[in-house]
């Protein structure tokens, strides 16, 4: 056998001998590196098409942009350039003819420096059933037609004064920056966005016992500046940042005619609405690589927050006389500090542990001051002082994963988390969360992996906060306060069923419980089941689908008259989830096609037990099938054709908005909006040339 295996291998070296020797005479100017091959020169294309819209929703247009009824243009452009010497740039124009276009201009030399330019919509329509009999919608002022004001809805000339109203807001983005390497590993980097909002949304405001929905007006901009320096280095890597942004709105505040009887001089309110404000922040973020096996790395970060917009006046009731403020305004300030530290270290081939610490404050340092306090511009109420909130949290993780072996491998940790508040119920808070995972190959084609976690919050003591008027009930307990128990798991099994056909299943749950709480919430679980599927049926035709299934249920407790417990609640959410798709080559290279089809549906039921026979409340729910086909016909080598159709069917129930008109409710005046309900059909058909 010993023979055997020297001839063998002096077979082999003989072989290598005679290629080497014979190396000189072989020609390999035509050999090619089809995977190593290196784009150089331009290339472009263009797409122009029309499309359909079968029925107007603000919902299905919501920010697809496709929220009216009819034709539309399809518009694509690209262009893309490298060059030998490393310049390249990159242009793009997308949804050229609805609102949600963008577009984005990108170049520079690799290695060296890099510019671009970039645009984008984002439209938002919130409705397209709403209604309201106010003047002026969308400017700062609501007047009233005649036959205003009245009594109670039902006495509003709302037959002859109802229009509707534009509930949407479109969202503008435009950026442009610069990063350049003078140095090597050095890296600069500058950049600027501007985002401006316009348009309109809904809120409400009250007089006295009466109230009404009304359109905001919306007139915002946001400028954001971004700079930094990076250095990276064979161990050390090193950023310092710069960030800033400034908000400003071009309305201060929203002023509506009372649609109803006046009550001691009501007649006209007033809301704030967002203030202009400003954030700054300096970072800083270094990275070493100790050995080949441990690496550290640490952030810290100081930001600034200002607001210092002046005050509204109390209230417009000439009739009420309202002590002054104590300023002119809030000249609000915050200060941030966020500092991270982490570390990682393979000890040996299988052991490999980590460990972090967080720390974030943010220190509110606006004075404090007595305000005068007036209730829905009717009364004069007890003065209220302003609660400046801060917070001071830090968090320690610790882990570690260990390979067992080549098919089995197991990690754990450790996770803490203090939590200090000023102006809350509660002072301090600790959560302590351990958690294990494993994974093990149990068979050849299938994967398992399991996780489970528990956790433990505790407060320091909870009390009421003096400041807060009217008084909470002191058995209440905030959910984000209270003592909880959390206990969760998790389980995957991956599964190759053949070379072709890859399973996936997973299992996940939870379980809060709050013991200490007498009213607030007491107890939830949230369980999720899904699998998916993706298929390689033959050469020519893929498959995938996918179905997930989730349960919520929460428990709470409350009280009517301000004492123990009388009554309780249960909430029950549900959401299904199923979609498959598939894809096919009908001619390779020429002609392709596919489809996705996706189905949701969710249902919440609540179930309230006063002691009393009253009516159950109804379900909620929702559902939504969407079916989108499309196919691809290549005319030749620069030139094709694409196809696409798009149906989509969307229905709900909310027992707060069915069948609820302007004059449903005798002292609240709605918008008579109505639950989202649609069917629509979308075609589309484009050309596409490259070149």
């Amino acid at each position: 056998m010993k023979t055997a295996h020297q001839l063998l291998l002096l077979a082999t070296l003989a072989a290598f001998s005679a290629a080497a020797a014979g190396q000189a005479s072989v020609d390999t100017s035509k050999w090619q590196c089809k995977l190593c091959k290196f784009e150089q020169g331009s290339s472009s294309a263009l797409e122009v098409g029309v499309g359909n819209v079968s029925q107007k929703s603000a919902k299905f247009g919501d920010y697809t942009g496709l929220n009216d009824k009819g034709g539309y243009f399809i518009g694509e452009a690209t262009s893309r350039y490298r060059g030998a010497d490393g310049t390249f740039w990159d242009i793009r124009a997308t949804d050229i003819g609805i609102d949600s276009r963008s577009a984005s201009l990108e170049g520079g030399r690799q290695g060296a420096y890099r510019l671009f330019l970039n645009f984008d919509a984002i439209p938002r329509y919130y409705s397209d059933t709403a209604q309201t009999p106010f003047l002026g919608s969308g400017s700062t002022f609501l007047a009233l037609p005649a036959g205003f004001p009245a009594g109670t809805t039902g006495l509003m000339p709302l037959a002859n004064t109802l229009r509707s109203a534009e509930l949407e807001t479109k969202r503008n983005r435009l950026g442009l920056g610069a990063s350049w390497m003078p140095l090597s590993g050095w890296q600069f980097n500058v950049s600027y966005r501007r985002q401006d909002r316009d348009g309109a949304k809904r809120t409400a405001g009250a007089l006295f016992v009466n109230a009404a929905q009304l359109v905001e007006p919306v007139n915002m901009t946001t400028d954001q500046i971004d700079a930094s320096a990076s250095y990276t280095g064979t161990r050390l890597q090193a950023k310092f940042t710069y960030y800033g942004s400034r908000f400003r709105n071009g309305n201060d505040a929203l002023t509506w005619s009372n649609p109803f009887t006046p009550i001691l001089g009501g007649t006209t309110g007033q809301l704030a609405l967002p203030p202009d404000n400003q954030f700054h922040q300096f970072s800083a973020s270094v990275g070493y690589q100790f050995t080949d096996r441990t690496r550290a790395s640490a952030d810290l970060a100081w930001g600034r927050m200002t607001q210092d917009e002046s005050f509204l006046a109390p209230t417009l009731n000439a009739g009420l006389a309202v002590p002054a403020l104590p300023g002119s305004s809030l000249n609000a300030r915050a200060k941030t500090l966020n500092a991270n530290v982490r570390a990682t270290s393979r000890l040996t081939d299988a052991l490999r542990l980590n460990a972090s610490y967080t720390h974030d404050d943010r220190d509110n340092q606006t004075a404090q001051a007595v305000y005068p306090w007036v209730t829905t511009d009717m009364f004069l109420a007890t003065p209220r002082t302003n609660l400046p909130y801060g917070f001071t949290q830090d968090r320690v993780k610790l882990g570690g994963d260990y390979r067992i072996s080549p098919q089995v491998k197991a990690a754990a940790g450790l996770d803490h988390d203090w939590h200090k508040r000023t102006f809350q119920e509660v002072d301090k808070t600790r959560e302590t969360t351990v958690w294990a995972k494993g994974g093990v190959r149990a068979l050849e084609n299938v994967d398992l992996s399991l996780k489970l976690a528990a956790g433990e919050r505790r407060n320091s003591g909870y009390q009421t906060v003096p400041a807060i008027a009217p008084p909470e009930n002191p058995l209440l307990r905030k959910y984000n306060l209270a003592n909880r128990s959390r206990e969760s798991a998790g389980l995957r099994a991956d599964i190759a069923a053949t070379e072709t056909i890859q399973i996936g299943l997973g299992l996940d749950t939870s379980r809060d419980r709050y013991k200490d709480s007498s009213i607030g919430l007491t107890g939830g679980r949230d369980f999720s089941l899904n699998g998916d599927v993706s298929a390689m049926l033959t050469a020519q035709t893929s498959l995938h689908a996918f179905a997930n299934h989730q349960l919520i249920k929460s428990q709470q407790a409350g009280s009517q008259a301000f004492a123990n417990p009388d009554w309780s609640a249960e909430n029950r959410d549900t959401v299904d989830v199923l979609g498959f798709g598939v894809r096919h080559a009908a001619i390779k290279d020429k002609f392709e096609l596919g489809a996705d089809y996706a189905y949701t549906r969710t249902r919440s039921a609540i179930q309230v037990d006063t002691g009393a026979a009253n009516p159950p409340f109804p379900d909620l729910s929702t559902s939504m099938h969407g079916l989108k086909l499309y196919a691809t016909y290549r005319i030749d080598a620069q030139l094709s054709l694409h196809g696409g159709y798009w149906y989509e069917r969307y229905s709900s129930a909310n027992w707060m908005l069915d069948g609820v008109t302007a004059a449903t409710i005798p002292n609240v005046l709605t918008f008579g909006e109505q639950p989202p309900q649609y069917q629509v059909h979308l075609i589309r058909a484009s050309l596409r040339y490259q070149f």
